[in-house]
């Protein structure tokens, strides 16, 4: 392993807990929209999936970059946490853009629920 490990691994768990706080957080904002509101999916909340969508897809990819230089999660079930974290919300996105009833805000609410479990099991299978 190389000497830049222990600062990857920092990254990728500093990025996993604001990962998660940010799903929250979103979890939340869509019930308000959504529920309280009885509002559609906003542009500046379209455009935070999409952030966090990203970030999900840069942790993975930094996950993927310290597997190859020897790094192992404490299981192996961790990669899928990746694979399922990375591909949550785009799943929603397009349930959400190619909806005929609005307003779709459930999906991303549905979403962010889903990401949320997703990176609280990947936390727990990722350390020792």
């Amino acid at each position: 392993m190389t000497s830049l490990y222990p600062l990857l691994t920092t990254i990728h768990y500093w990025i996993s807990r604001l990962g998660l706080l940010a799903a929250v957080i979103m979890f939340a904002l869509g019930l308000y929209i959504g529920l309280l509101r009885h509002a559609d999916v906003t542009r500046w909340y379209r455009r935070a999936v999409y952030t966090v969508a990203g970030v999900m897809l840069a942790q993975s990819l930094l996950g993927i970059v310290m597997y190859l230089i020897g790094g192992r999660p404490y299981e192996d079930v961790h990669m899928i946490y990746g694979l399922g974290a990375v591909l949550a919300l785009p799943f929603f996105i397009f349930v959400e853009v190619t909806a005929k009833k609005r307003p779709a805000m459930g999906s991303y609410m549905w979403g962010f629920a889903v990401l949320a479990g997703i990176l609280v099991r990947g936390i727990m299978t990722g350390h020792v």
